[in-house]
């Protein structure tokens, strides 16, 4: 811990972050963790930073089976395990770093956090805020988190399966186009909009992308909202943000927010769909630094996070029904409702697959865990068939 987080401490009489991170360049902070081989986390023992929504939370499994009760006490021991969130759950995403958020409160303070059996260096406190940041290989990796007390009491989570797969991405003219809109700032501001939104750009640039920007001139946006008369108070309204979408003719539309106090950081961000107003995807980070070196690597989390929602997804046309088509990946594999699909067809041309792009767009309206069913849309007329190749626009 440097000075000046001591004396910081010490003036606030308050716990803040334990780790600190080192210096890093967002443009090349994928490969860095990839060469390192080691996996960055943050830790905040505080009561102050925004909880883990319970809709996004990973059910737990407490290995010692006791009922969170009072009344749970051995000869006056304590014996109510830690209670653990985490918006991580089961998926298959293309990145090779995964990043995640959770927390863990017990009354009796958390003595331990463990990732993958590898402790985090926490400061034992009833509640413990955690991002972390894990390299991932190629094919499935399993996650567990275990929180154990100050009495011995634990919580072990179900592993969570993620899987990593890589293919040749589309070329940009293929993927699903965005606009992202400056975020709506609330109460203090030690951070410009405008380092924000170009360290948003950055983070979204990562390879291998998984959006088409089509606006990068924060200027012109902020002479657009002038134009339309959008004040700060509406840059996280879904209406604002397809309003914006449609001007810029983009499929879709980053909107959100970024909160500041004494006590940190809050940042969410949404993705809705300009033609369905659907909300596609959704996600949140938050801090107690507020260093623009974290907040680089927040929010290269953050985007982690949007494309781990919304991933690019491979597939097959296993069935033709109507004006729709099965394909077989579903849920499991990443398939979201609202999504849209681009066919191709493969040709063999000798030694070579060759794959020909048909004038065909679908989008998904029903999905199970293995398999989805989507709808053509008006903008296609090719003949679907079966084994035709399918990748999420």
């Amino acid at each position: 811990m440097n000075k000046k987080t001591f004396h910081r401490i010490m003036k606030y009489n308050t716990v803040l972050l334990v780790f600190v991170l080192s210096s890093v360049n967002i443009t090349a902070i994928s490969q860095m963790y990839a060469d390192s081989g080691q996996d960055k986390s943050t830790v905040v023992t505080s009561a102050s930073l925004p909880p883990i929504p319970a809709s996004s939370s990973q059910k737990m499994e407490n290995t010692r089976k006791e009922k969170p009760s009072s009344k749970n006490l051995v000869a006056g021991k304590d014996t109510v395990p830690p209670v653990v969130n985490t918006d991580l759950k089961s998926t298959t995403v293309n990145d090779q770093n995964l990043f995640f958020s959770g927390e863990a409160h017990d009354d009796s303070n958390i003595a331990g956090l463990f990732i993958n059996q590898s402790p985090l260096a926490i400061r034992p406190g009833k509640h413990i805020f955690f991002n972390h940041l894990l390299t991932l290989n190629e094919g499935e990796n399993t996650i567990t988190i275990k929180a154990v007390d100050t009495q011995g009491n634990e919580t072990q989570f179900s592993p969570v399966k993620i899987t990593r797969k890589t293919f040749d991405f589309l070329e940009t003219d293929y993927l699903y186009t965005v606009a992202l809109l400056p975020l709506r700032i609330v109460a203090q501001q030690t951070i410009s909009s405008e380092a924000l939104y170009s360290m948003l750009i950055k983070a979204f640039d990562e390879e291998p992308k998984r959006f088409n920007l089509v606006e990068r001139d924060r200027a012109k946006l902020e002479e657009i909202l002038h134009e339309q008369k959008i004040s700060n108070t509406e840059l996280a309204s879904p209406d604002t943000a397809i309003k914006i979408g449609k001007i810029r003719a983009a499929e879709g539309v980053f909107f959100g927010s970024m909160e500041e106090d004494a006590a940190g950081i809050h940042i969410t961000l949404q993705l809705v769909d300009t033609e369905t107003t659907r909300v596609l995807a959704s996600a949140s980070v938050s801090d107690e630094d507020k260093s623009l070196k974290n907040l680089e690597w927040l929010l290269y989390g953050l985007s982690l996070k949007m494309k781990r929602q919304f991933p690019m997804v491979q597939g097959n046309v296993i069935g033709v029904s109507g004006n729709g088509f099965h394909i077989d990946a579903g849920a499991r594999g990443g398939i979201v409702v609202g999504m849209k699909l681009i066919l191709f067809r493969k040709i063999k041309e000798g030694d070579f697959v060759l794959k020909e792009p048909l004038d065909t767009v679908a989008r998904v309206v029903r999905v199970r865990p293995k398999t989805a069913f989507a709808r053509i849309s008006i903008e296609g007329t090719s003949k679907v068939e079966k084994r035709d190749l399918v990748i999420a626009k």
